[in-house]
């Protein structure tokens, strides 16, 4: 009972800092993010894609000239929007305010969707870590992640990107995991891998790059089959349904991409791709200026050392995540806008925070009996979580650019201390 005070508590106050961050909503239905939630208005009150729908006209263009609303993004974001959309849109209906999709009222309402799939995903991940791991440990490996990292900018700041949407994805993909590919809990039933092929469906959707994660299981099953050939007589019938499990959430893009080009399957992200794939920016993408990821989030060192160091032991597939980062990152130092301009820290990360909690609270653990290293990494926490928040706080996009260098960053960290 004392834990469902105390978490209700720190939703309560979660709600307060999401409502202080986002003074005016209605900025989260612009650019990259009206790109995600263009889907909504458009199908559930234009009733098809016209320019009256967008905000943003500069940004969101018709697609060839043919008059149709063309967004870029896949509709996965939207589909994890939608039932917040559905209550701000009967609200508004109610209340006799503007129903045009597109005001503070459904701006709003977005950011609550992002804090709502925030707090499931940190729940999920706590169930997950308790498995293992002590209380005390798990919790403050969730507590250095979600305030040490850019979790907190994509969740408070910008609940609109895809990125807070994902972790909560890859939280559950964790759990189900787990119960799936370690315990082998339900392994046999038919609803177990239509849920995870559903799931799987929609992290793709939300982020296509994203289906790398997909190897974890894959390694698991590697790891444990011995007669693969039996396996596959045993298990195809469900096989073939998690397949077709994870292309059920993709049929409303396919009709999208019908509708404005003719095709059931088009190339969206017209003139961008991964010319750097040769010559991946990799230390860049780490440690630049423009948005390295441990420049901005220097917590995650912990668990990314504690990841290579138990990578012999394996004891929970360690390999398995290095080769998912090591994936990941030479997948966005290979894209064209590397530093994913209008970024704070590198944020195609964020829902990779998710990966970071068993290695963390793995790593709390292992120097549980030695006090005096325990109050020491606690004192590091604290303080890297002061760094993050404070330059999340003193964040104006974008940082980067030519006039952006290691000195415009220094300056901002020095006004902290």
């Amino acid at each position: 009972m004392k834990q469902l005070f105390l978490y209700l508590a720190l939703i309560i106050v979660s709600v307060l800092v999401s409502k202080n961050a986002i003074k005016y909503p209605i900025n989260l239905i612009w650019s990259d993010m009206e790109g995600y939630y263009t889907y909504l208005p458009s199908t559930f009150i234009d009733g098809e894609f016209e320019r009256s729908a967008v905000r943003d006209t500069a940004y969101l263009k018709e697609y060839k000239d043919s008059g149709k609303t063309f967004t870029k993004y896949t509709c996965g974001v939207a589909i994890m929007q939608l039932p917040f959309f559905l209550v701000s849109h009967a609200y508004a209906h109610l209340s006799g305010s503007n129903t045009d999709g597109k005001n503070g009222l459904y701006g709003r309402c977005i950011a609550w969707a992002g804090l709502c799939y925030f707090w499931v995903g940190i729940y999920i991940l706590y169930r997950l870590g308790r498995k293992y791991f002590s209380l005390t440990a798990v919790v403050l490996a969730l507590f250095g992640l979600a305030l040490g990292t850019n979790l907190f900018y994509y969740t408070f700041f910008q609940p609109a990107m895809s990125h807070v949407y994902s972790f909560c994805l890859f939280a559950i993909f964790l759990w189900m995991t787990d119960r799936m590919w370690v315990d082998g809990v339900k392994i046999d039933k038919t609803s177990s891998w239509i849920w995870y092929g559903l799931l799987m469906g929609l992290i793709v959707l939300v982020r296509p790059t994203n289906i790398i994660v997909a190897i974890l299981p894959l390694y698991i099953w590697h790891k444990t089959t011995f007669n693969k050939i039996s396996y596959f007589t045993i298990y195809g019938k469900m096989i073939g349904l998690f397949v077709v499990a994870c292309i059920v959430p993709w049929i409303p893009q396919f009709a999208y991409w019908h509708y404005i080009s003719g095709d059931w399957i088009i190339w969206s992200y017209t003139n961008e791709g991964f010319p750097f794939w040769r010559e991946p920016k990799l230390i860049r993408v780490l440690f630049d200026a423009w948005n390295g990821w441990i420049l901005y989030s220097p917590i995650v060192i912990f668990p990314l050392t504690y990841l290579i160091y138990k990578r012999n032991d394996n004891s929970h597939y360690e390999r398995a995540y290095i080769l998912i980062f090591a994936l990941a990152t030479y997948i966005f130092a290979s894209w064209w806008a590397w530093w994913f301009g209008g970024a704070f820290g590198h944020r195609s990360y964020v829902e990779y925070t998710a990966f970071l909690m068993i290695p963390f609270a793995g790593m709390l653990d292992a120097i549980a009996d030695r006090k005096w290293l325990i109050y020491l990494m606690v004192g590091t926490i604290l303080l890297l979580c002061y760094y993050n928040l404070g330059l999340t706080y003193a964040y104006q996009a974008p940082w980067d650019g030519e006039h952006w260098t290691y000195h415009s960053w220094w300056n901002e960290v020095k006004k902290l201390f």
